[in-house]
């Protein structure tokens, strides 16, 4: 499925600030599942932008603006052509006592900022896989126990509610049917991963097979559980759908803060106001035996149509080859 993906950031602040830094991860990664055909990010004004991959294998790209301002506006275009998630095998609960699987995962194993487990989400979880003798099978278990639990609702928390707090409100957003997700996999030994990306849907609760017109979104979240001599394990709790398609990852860490869209600071005493949109449309797949330079499709924002090099890896090759 060929993807194009535009997203908005406009910051506005009631006075005037300096010194704005900005960290963004919203480029979509590169991998089995999918393939980035185009991609750029247009800050408004124009200054230079820094890029690098992080611990976690992400792309992350810094976006400052020294000189007094009451705006500023980051837009970042991609090209995604992705294909269905390959099913991987389950395998017995018992595979995952081993020491040396444990010692890959022990990051997704622990708890983290936003994935701090009690006695209650404990209990839940080792109620919701009893009488499981599989991965896969104790995976699915606590996806329904926490869509039990929690009713989506949009608005209805912040990044930063507690997984107990979550646990008695009752309602959520992707963020946190991810979150809980994680502390009761990681709560009964399944190490489990965040995935932050793009979902081409227009309800993030339900996956319509057979939606195409574009839509306006916010990023998505869900869940990749780590299974022994198999892979990862992609959940999306939030729909209870399969993860395939219309799923854009841009890339994965053990909560929310680990992969966040943006992060920033700034000097000065004004209140900040942040708009970010996310459109995604359906489009042609690219001909990839043709040479032809495809020739830009008018809308109301700019379609990134064909493939462009990248400046950072032709950077990178030019110092290899110094």
């Amino acid at each position: 499925m060929r993807l194009d993906i535009r997203y908005r950031m406009f910051f506005a602040y009631d006075a005037a600030v300096r010194e704005e830094h900005n960290e963004v991860r919203v480029r979509p990664r590169e991998d089995a599942h999918q393939r980035l055909l185009a991609y750029r990010l247009t800050p408004v004004p124009a200054v230079r932008v820094l890029s690098f991959i992080d611990y976690w294998g992400t792309t992350v790209e810094h976006v400052g603006l020294v000189p007094d301002h009451q705006h500023f506006e980051i837009i970042a275009e991609a090209a995604v052509e992705t294909r269905p998630v390959d099913p991987i095998d389950s395998a017995p609960l018992a595979t995952l006592a081993d020491d040396g699987f444990r010692q890959d995962q022990v990051e997704f194993l622990g708890v983290s900022n936003h994935v701090v487990w009690d006695e209650i989400v404990v209990g839940a979880a080792r109620d919701a896989i009893a009488g499981t003798t599989e991965i896969a099978g104790a995976v699915d278990a606590v996806v329904q126990e926490v869509r039990r639990i929690l009713t989506y609702e949009k608005g209805s928390t912040e990044i930063g509610i507690r997984l107990d707090e979550l646990v008695e409100g009752g309602t959520g957003v992707c963020q946190d049917f991810t979150h809980l997700t994680l502390g009761m996999l990681r709560a009964v030994g399944i190490p489990a991963r965040y995935i932050s990306g793009y979902l081409f849907a227009a309800d993030e609760t339900q996956l319509d097979p057979d939606h195409s017109a574009p839509v306006t979104v916010q990023t998505h979240a869900w869940v990749e559980a780590a299974v022994p001599g198999q892979g990862w394990l992609a959940v999306d709790p939030t729909n209870d759908r399969p993860v395939g398609e219309r799923h854009v990852v841009i890339g994965h860490g053990r909560d929310y803060d680990d992969v966040a869209p943006v992060r920033g600071i700034y000097l000065g005493e004004a209140s900040p106001a942040v708009d970010a949109t996310v459109e995604i449309r359906r489009m042609e797949p690219v001909d990839r035996a043709s040479t032809e330079r495809p020739r830009r499709r008018s809308g109301p924002w700019p379609v990134l149509s064909l493939p462009t090099a990248d400046p950072l890896m032709i950077h990178q090759q030019q110092q290899q080859q110094q």
